[in-house]
């Protein structure tokens, strides 16, 4: 792993009040936005290392994976507070990430169908959406932006309360989709705020109406039975180069688990 300068990080614990209010949040309507999350040494530091990173092998311009591999300093982000307080909060202490990407969106290259990116428990297709889902919280993706992203440039969209539906969207719930009566929401944010949801919430990047490459840097913490997906998945393996620059918490985040159930 290369040897690269770490920028300062966000440190203070947050306080009880606004973890249960954060929390509360993401349990019923399942996203968040946390404004100043990120110093702003951090934004410039990790802006550049983005736009500079060559493509990840294998796939598009427009996702970069497994940047723990580049440098310490995407790996000390991860303990970035009050993220990885609220994070141990709600998926536990042992919680670790399934991906940690990098995000460079622009006119024509963005992710702008309406999705959710895994389902827990598939709701039977004859069961009505007014049967009530209990919120199964296993992910949360979380998009640190490096440059304010207004309506234009295309921020994160989400349909509120639907990462209850426990389905994935279909034509029936329209273009865009409605969750029982909710359209969605336009997550417009500064930069170095951190737009967090469940990774069963419907939701995309609006189309990009600039010339500009909008920039992020995303991990995606989950509970600790959630494998992870650092491709090629069965094949890959972590460098000891790479755990041995970082501390036991960090090797654990990485998914350097003490031994446990099954092994």
């Amino acid at each position: 792993m290369p040897i690269v300068e770490v920028p300062s990080f966000n440190t203070e614990k947050p306080e009880d009040h606004l973890l249960e209010a954060w929390e509360l949040q993401l349990i019923e309507k399942g996203y968040l936005v946390i404004p100043n999350a990120l110093p702003a040494p951090a934004i410039e530091h990790f802006r550049e290392r983005i736009a500079a990173m060559p493509p990840s092998v294998g796939y598009g311009s427009n996702s970069l994976v497994r940047l723990f591999e580049h440098g310490v300093d995407f790996v000390q982000l991860l303990e970035n507070e009050p993220i990885i307080t609220l994070m141990e909060r709600i998926l536990g202490p042992n919680l670790h990430i399934i991906a940690l990407t990098g995000h460079r969106m622009f006119a024509g290259n963005e992710v702008d169908r309406w999705h959710s990116d895994e389902i827990y428990v598939q709701r039977p297709p004859d069961l009505s959406d007014d049967i009530e889902y209990p919120p199964i919280i296993n992910v949360f993706n979380c998009h640190y932006y490096l440059m304010d992203v207004p309506e234009e440039l295309g921020p994160t969209q989400v349909v509120p309360g639907s990462h209850r539906a426990c389905r994935r969207p279909v034509a029936e719930d329209g273009d865009p989709p409605l969750w029982r009566g909710n359209g969605p929401a336009s997550l417009t944010v500064n930069a170095g705020d951190c737009v967090m949801y469940s990774n069963q919430m419907w939701h995309r990047g609006a189309p990009n109406q600039t010339e500009r490459t909008r920039l992020s840097v995303v991990p995606c913490y989950a509970r600790r039975f959630v494998a992870q997906r650092f491709w090629p998945f069965l094949n890959y393996n972590l460098s000891r180069d790479i755990l041995d620059q970082c501390t036991p918490r960090q090797r654990e985040l990485l998914g350097e688990h003490q031994r446990g159930s099954y092994g």
